[in-house]
């Protein structure tokens, strides 16, 4: 079977001394089994948890044995007592938390130059983590945003394809991602889903998930729907000015109480737009420079170049083009494909 593009199994060993095979680099299923030791007391209480969860339909020595095998597994898959000991156990969460980092687009993975954010996806897409069901969705996720910050819209569609396979008992924050990754791929190419998959987005913002995620993942939710109205693609007649008015009462319904540093700047940046476009030039270049300021607050780089960026076209010519030139430093520095070609100046 062909591989996902942009996925790397990555089930080699890292080389030794001599340039023998040494032991492989990042977390293997010796350190998850370790941890299953460490939070049971022994590795006979770790196989009793598994055997009563399972009804004892096996005896507590086989599967010690098992998990001892297991514990030789390195980074290949984990075979069925793998899978068994995941549902059981679940990742440790420092584990998680990475690969959770790593799939919101919201969080300071983005802001890592691409390259670095492959070789880590390399390095974490891996077995024991890929094959947790809510880890494995983080990372195809992860995969969806390099591939679009890489211009590969196409690539990014197959990661999202592939996340379906994942979605079963995922979480309402993980879930909210993929919609958002699908509609924002869809405003380049059809349309006419966005609304359909935006309106799955809302009921899944009142799930459990962390306070600063819900401010983000609603942050990007009323972005989307900004996009749409100032694309003229919202259902509603009039010109820009009147569009951007609309977009302008969806941004200021973001609340500003103790959000992060991403969701107002969000909020910032889009005022800003909406503000320029109605025709108050000076109010839409203050609201740009505290989107920046934001960014920067939160140590959010792609943010901070495409508030640059705003700013530069508020202010327009040569008043903005030294903005408009750190904005698009910033996005080589990052080697980030999408948003140097939207800076770029044409070419005549």
């Amino acid at each position: 079977m062909p591989r996902a593009p942009g996925h790397d199994p990555g089930h080699r060993e890292s080389e030794g001394p001599g340039g023998k095979p040494g032991p492989p680099a990042g977390f293997t299923w010796e350190d998850y089994v370790d941890w299953m030791v460490s939070t049971c007391g022994t590795l006979a209480a770790a196989a009793e948890r598994i055997a009563s969860r399972r009804g004892y339909t096996e005896d507590v020595a086989s599967i010690e044995r098992a998990l001892r095998r297991l514990r030789a597994r390195g980074q290949l898959a984990g075979g069925t007592w793998g899978l068994r000991a995941l549902r059981v156990f679940g990742l440790p969460a420092p584990a998680d938390q990475r690969a959770r980092w790593m799939g919101a687009y919201h969080s300071r993975f983005t802001d890592l130059p691409l390259p670095l954010c492959v070789d880590l996806l390399r390095l974490w897409d891996r077995p024991p983590v890929s094959e947790a069901p809510a880890a494995r969705l983080w990372l195809v996720l992860a995969h969806a945003t390099c591939s679009l910050r890489a211009n590969e819209p196409e690539a990014a569609e197959q990661h999202l394809a592939r996340a379906s396979a994942s979605i079963a008992a995922a979480p309402p924050d993980a879930l909210a991602e993929r919609l958002l990754a699908m509609a924002f791929v869809a405003s380049r190419t059809d349309p006419a889903r966005v609304p359909a998959l935006l309106a799955e987005v809302e009921p899944l913002l009142e799930g459990t998930m962390a306070p600063a995620d819900r401010a983000c993942l609603h942050a990007r939710w009323i972005d989307q729907r900004a996009y749409e109205i100032n694309k003229g693609r919202a259902g509603s007649g009039g010109d820009a000015a009147s569009w951007a008015a609309g977009a302008q009462a969806l941004y200021e319904s973001i609340p500003t109480a103790g959000a992060p540093s991403f969701a107002l700047c969000r909020r910032a940046s889009g005022l800003a737009y909406a503000r320029w476009k109605q025709g108050d030039r000076e109010g839409g270049a203050a609201l740009a420079r505290d989107a920046c300021d934001h960014a920067g607050d939160g140590g959010h780089l792609r943010l901070r170049a495409m508030s640059l960026q705003m700013l530069g076209r508020i202010l327009g010519n040569d008043q903005g083009a030294d903005h408009r030139a750190r904005a698009l430093s910033i996005v080589t520095s990052l080697d980030d494909e999408a948003l140097r070609l939207r800076f770029s100046p044409p070419h005549r």
